[in-house]
């Protein structure tokens, strides 16, 4: 199972998200560095963890409020690591000025998607590839302006998502986002259950080992984790376990 540190960017730093509610967000305080600038923190991170991977969260692009392509190119450039970006798109126009920019995976989530129409052309294009959908929750119901998914269980929306090809999907509760109350398991799983050919990243709530066991135990191919790691409730030595050997 793959660990996905987070980096949520708002006005160019790394902020602690919290429940989701993105007006309360402060620059976060991590036990691993001092400093909030994206690079340092995104390097400490590296070093924690070994990850292959980091997800970044642009708060700004995602509520319409300018964006942080900067200092994406910036982790781009200065780290060897692949970055999935969240920039809030809806449709396929953003893309090519995120792939520019580094990214290496680009993140569509369920809500700043505007209908299936705008989904449809991404999984016709050329990025198609590069897409992992993000199922964002509230209470266990996606969030979104396209009405064939609002209020939507994960596994109802998974029924429709399937047949446009997408191979990997985030399970994102954004009411657990550090929290540290835990994954809810049933929830995820009723989710995967039928779909054992997809990539399946979890997040929202991780806290300890224990959870990351239950996680792995589940099925699950990753999982995103941010506040563990900045409070130092998740360490290198944590992950071992879950390393693939050879």
């Amino acid at each position: 199972m793959e660990i996905i540190p987070v980096l949520d960017l708002m006005g160019k730093v790394v902020v602690h998200g919290v429940k989701g509610e993105r007006r309360h967000y402060k620059p976060v305080k991590s036990i691993l560095t001092k400093s909030a600038d994206p690079l340092e923190l995104g390097r400490a991170l590296k070093d924690e963890t070994g990850c292959k991977s980091l997800y970044i969260a642009d708060l700004d692009a995602i509520q319409g409020q300018g964006d942080n392509l900067p200092v994406i190119r910036q982790l781009a450039s200065n780290m060897d690591i692949d970055l999935w970006v969240d920039a809030g798109i809806s449709g396929p126009e953003p893309i090519p000025s995120l792939i520019e920019a580094g990214a290496r995976g680009i993140i569509l989530g369920s809500e700043t998607l505007k209908d299936l129409s705008q989904l449809k052309l991404i999984c016709k294009s050329e990025f198609c590839k590069t897409l992992i959908f993000s199922l964002d929750m509230m209470g266990g119901r996606i969030i979104s302006h396209a009405l064939e998914l609002k209020g939507k269980s994960p596994r109802q929306a998974m029924d429709l998502l399937v047949q446009f090809g997408i191979k990997r999907f985030i399970l994102l509760s954004l009411d657990a986002v550090g929290t540290a109350k835990g994954p809810d398991l049933p929830l995820l799983s009723c989710a995967m259950e039928p779909f054992k050919n997809k990539f399946f990243i979890a997040g929202g709530g991780v806290k300890n080992p224990a959870h990351l066991k239950a996680l792995h135990g589940a099925g699950m191919d990753a999982v995103l984790v941010a506040t563990a790691l900045h409070k130092g409730w998740i360490t290198r030595q944590d992950l071992v376990p879950f390393e693939k050997k050879g």
